[in-house]
């Protein structure tokens, strides 16, 4: 049975959807057949994925605001998969970390997941269905990066959630599992490049990740190619592993594993 076939008249919920992978996910899972709703925040990204893929349901919401979040969400039938793919850097020196950064890198990459989840599973439970959840978190959530304390426990946070709701969440046949994703060509990524002192620095960079990491793509650099990115979330979604919940997946190239 190939991936192609399992999202024919499925319901997907894609949170961080105007951009990189969200966008990229809602864009596959689209041509699979699958109904998808794109949140984003920004009404300008929406509105060109519409234009890319018409068929796609946008919601723009603000993930730190709950309650509107909530709000929006109700509106829509239960769904069969969310991916909680909506995620915020916010570097800054563990010495010099504020408070509304603090709370938006909290917010966005975990909090969002434990309220836009919620919904979800609630909906599920009440008509009776299974479904699956995907957190998609990063290998910063296993191994510590200088400036990005918060993030980095933000990720391992997110990690730890999916465990935690699949071990109460499994008696209602809702799987939840993670991946931590390694580098990944996405406008976030730029940002990072950016805040490490621009795009000059990106070979120095990449050079850094690349000695750590025994498997290399096909241009011989440390980036995880977009389709290995969409393709693993994707199995991880199916109901080809029907029966795995509570799990992580690491996609970085071996760079966690040295």
């Amino acid at each position: 049975m190939s991936l192609e076939t399992q999202f024919g008249g499925k319901t997907a919920l894609i949170t961080g959807a105007g951009k990189g992978i969200g966008r990229a996910l809602a864009v596959r899972l689209s041509g699979y057949g699958a109904k998808v709703y794109a949140l984003a925040r920004d009404q300008n990204d929406l509105t060109s994925l519409k234009d890319e893929c018409p068929t796609v349901e946008p919601i723009c919401v603000d993930l730190m605001d709950w309650d509107a979040t909530r709000k929006a969400l109700s509106q829509i039938e239960p769904i069969d998969i969310l991916i909680n793919n909506a995620g915020f850097g916010g570097m800054q020196p563990f010495l010099q970390v504020t408070s509304d950064v603090f709370d938006q890198v909290i917010g966005v990459n975990l909090k969002a997941s434990v309220n836009v989840s919620q919904v979800v599973a609630e909906k599920l439970i009440e008509a009776g269905k299974g479904g699956s959840i995907v957190n998609i978190t990063s290998m910063a959530g296993k191994r510590t990066l200088a400036n990005y304390s918060v993030f980095c426990s933000a990720k391992a946070g997110s990690d730890m959630l999916a465990k935690g709701m699949a071990v109460e969440l499994g008696q209602h046949k809702i799987k939840v599992n993670s991946i931590s994703l390694g580098c990944v060509s996405t406008p976030t990524f730029q940002k990072f490049v950016e805040a490490c002192g621009g795009q000059g620095n990106i070979d120095q960079i990449l050079a850094q990740v690349k000695s750590r990491t025994p498997m290399t793509g096909s241009d011989d650099h440390p980036i995880i190619p977009m389709d290995d990115v969409i393709n693993t979330i994707l199995f991880m979604s199916s109901d080809l592993c029907g029966m795995m919940s509570g799990e992580n997946i690491v996609l970085d190239g071996g760079f966690c594993a040295t």
